[in-house]
């Protein structure tokens, strides 16, 4: 996606309205703190009254509640800061014992005077609030919207190397720590063909990994733009939600990786694909399903079903593509290439990608048993009261994080979850014996 503009304009009346309503945010995450001065103010103001043109107001428009427009700035916050300040009204009044003074003659015959805005004729404040200033409204991806602010402020008052850093990744722990993932991830993300190198310079990796966190943290797809929204409006996880949704996610990709190790070859590699499976691995793991990170007949078979079902939706593509018709047998196909070709971000497209994937693997993974786990007291005993040896390869086990409890009698056989039923084994060992 491109960034989209319109250019228009707004009175002051109009900007003082939307800030009144909540629908005009002067403070998104990327943007810096109050740089200019009192003078800088007074100028602009005086520049309003003599009807000098100033530059465009940069405003990023979405949707809100209610399908009601809202609009961050993304440049123009000094400005608009300043207009408000002089009609006290905006985040620079509260608290303040002083206003904002011009001067000024407001006819050719007068002196010049200091001029409040609570001193002004009502006609000269009726001729204010009608001034018109410039507006380019812009829609685009998160990214997209951040260069542009950077690249806006690469002149006038320069931000320092600090807000630009800043401005890439806010201060929100969301986006920090989608910044650091991804940043992880970036090698296999680009050797899968996840993303391009290109791609990742505008973000949209971090982009990836901050949606999938935040629908990790409620269990299920999101709207992208919209939940995007939010973290530009500073939204966020709370740390103990933050951390668990980044354990959660990257263990769900590493699940994605295991299953289809090939990842780069099938139809999965692609953004809106990817993304669903990923979600999806997490969705089943929480619903109890042994899914896991481990070779296993059931990873391979998973990985196969996944993959003949990526060849039928390209070839159903194909098809299309030529102009033929398909069988009832292929509409399943169809509904799916359906969801990546039509509203691929949007949560309805998202939860029906995601059902049909569901089916897909449906009987594959079976449930995890409650008690089939050694739970942590168990494993602190049994690593306390014994000679620290593994019972399989019989060396000693010198590290407790290199510890895992076997069944004696297989679990799968009867053997039941308790001490006397317990050995102490390596974990190289009892993965090994287990994949076995």
């Amino acid at each position: 996606m491109t960034l989209k503009t319109h250019h228009g304009t707004k009175t002051v009346q109009e900007l003082l309205y939307l800030f009144q309503q909540r629908s005009l945010n002067l403070s998104p995450g990327f943007q810096r703190q109050s740089v200019w001065t009192e003078s800088d103010r007074r100028l602009l103001i005086n520049s309003l009254f003599e009807g000098i043109p100033v530059p465009s107001i940069y405003l990023y428009r979405q949707s809100g509640n209610g399908g009601r427009l809202q609009y961050d700035v993304i440049d123009g916050k000094q400005r608009l800061e300043s207009i408000l300040l002089y009609m006290n009204k905006g985040p620079l009044v509260a608290g303040r014992d002083d206003v904002l003074w011009v001067k000024r003659s407001f006819n050719d015959e007068d002196p010049l005077e200091w001029w409040c805005w609570q001193e002004l004729d009502s006609s000269i404040k009726h001729d204010f609030l009608a001034t018109e200033i410039p507006t380019i409204e812009v829609d685009g991806e998160l990214g997209e919207i951040i260069e542009l602010f950077v690249r806006i402020n690469a002149t006038g008052k320069h931000l320092t190397s600090q807000e630009k850093l800043h401005a890439k990744y806010y201060t929100s722990p969301v986006l920090k720590t989608a910044q650091r993932i991804a940043d992880e991830l970036a090698p296999r993300l680009k050797g899968n063909r996840v993303l391009s190198a290109g791609q990742m310079q505008r973000m949209k990796h971090v982009e990836l990994v901050t949606e999938l966190l935040l629908s990790i943290d409620v269990g299920e797809p999101l709207h992208k733009k919209a939940k995007l929204n939010d973290v530009i409006k500073g939204g966020g996880l709370s740390p103990g939600d933050l951390a668990a949704a980044t354990t959660h996610l990257k263990r769900a990709i590493n699940i994605t990786f295991s299953i289809l190790p090939d990842l780069k070859t099938t139809r999965f590699h692609q953004l809106a694909d990817f993304y669903s499976l990923v979600l999806l691995f997490h969705e089943l793991r929480s619903e109890g399903l042994a899914v896991s990170t481990h070779g296993s007949q059931r990873n391979a078979l998973a990985g196969s079903l996944l993959r003949n079902f990526g060849l039928d939706v390209d070839r159903v593509s194909e098809s299309m593509s030529r102009g033929k018709g398909i069988s009832e047998s292929e509409r399943p196909f169809l509904e799916y290439l359906t969801t990546v070709k039509e509203g691929t971000d949007s949560k309805v497209q998202r939860k029906h990608r995601d059902r049909i994937l569901r089916e897909v693997l449906n009987g594959v993974f079976e449930p995890l048993a409650s008690n089939r786990a050694f739970n942590p007291t168990q494993r602190r005993i049994l690593w306390h009261s014994s000679n620290k040896v593994c019972a399989v390869g019989k060396e000693p086990i010198k590290r407790w994080e290199d510890v895992d409890i076997d069944h004696v009698t297989a679990y799968i056989k009867g053997g039941k979850t308790k001490l006397e039923n317990a050995a102490l084994v390596c974990a190289k060992h009892n993965r090994g014996k287990g994949a076995s």
